[in-house]
């Protein structure tokens, strides 16, 4: 165990940003997994789901509300709710697309522009999520967001027009240039914004997706001031 943990460590201390990235991400998942175990086995049952009153007593403090009441009291959650996942499947394509397109993106760019892109691309989601909350009424009501997907959103999107003719391989498909992917990335998310199989027409991850466009948008800008 203790040679693990020394791997790790040395692994951390001399990746690139996609490497520390990923391992923070991780972390943060780990630690948050372990302290709803605690929660789990210190509570007796209750008629609501543990995992949604966890959310709601405890995580809500890392994630970022559109809710402008509450954003002011946790203005850090702009920050925290880009490294917190609760959801394995959720932080395991995350971490996939950061995986894949950071080590595309490093290609080209440095440690410290993967650093920036994340990070402003995740605040510009949040950004963009927060105001769209606030304009539009038929979003309905202000949820709380959490993940890195605005972050992995801007990376995608910034490398993908900053070397558009990069192909990758996909099974059945062959070699498909990014920005073709960069296409339907964001083809997606704009058509998931409503989800008309909602009884409101709402998708309940709406904030989601305007966030993962949020993100898109400053990869774009990103991407066209480097070029």
């Amino acid at each position: 165990m203790a040679s693990i943990m020394d791997e790790i460590k040395d692994s951390f201390r001399h990746g690139n940003a996609m490497v520390k990235l990923i391992y923070i991400n991780l972390a943060v998942f780990l630690a948050v997994y372990l302290f709803f175990i605690g929660f789990v086995l210190a509570t007796p049952p209750m008629g609501l789901s543990k995992k949604d009153v966890f959310q709601a007593r405890y995580l809500v403090y890392l994630m970022v509300h559109t809710d402008l009441r509450l954003l002011i009291t946790r203005p850090w959650t702009i920050i925290t709710y880009m490294f917190l996942h609760f959801e394995f499947l959720h932080i395991l394509f995350n971490m996939l697309w950061l995986f894949w397109f950071g080590r595309i993106f490093l290609h080209y760019l440095t440690d410290k522009q993967l650093y920036s892109t994340y990070l402003l691309g995740g605040i510009s989601g949040a950004f963009l999520m927060i105001l769209a909350y606030n304009i539009f009424p038929g979003l309905g009501r202000h949820l709380p967001a959490l993940g890195a997907s605005a972050s992995v959103s801007a990376i995608v999107i910034s490398i993908s027009f900053y070397s558009p003719d990069y192909s990758v391989y996909i099974p059945i498909l062959g070699p498909v240039k990014i920005k073709y992917i960069a296409m339907v990335f964001i083809f997606l998310d704009i058509i998931q914004i409503v989800d008309a199989r909602s009884p409101n027409g709402v998708n309940q991850n709406a904030g989601g997706h305007i966030a993962h466009l949020g993100g898109a948008i400053y990869g774009y800008f990103f991407a066209m001031q480097l070029k």
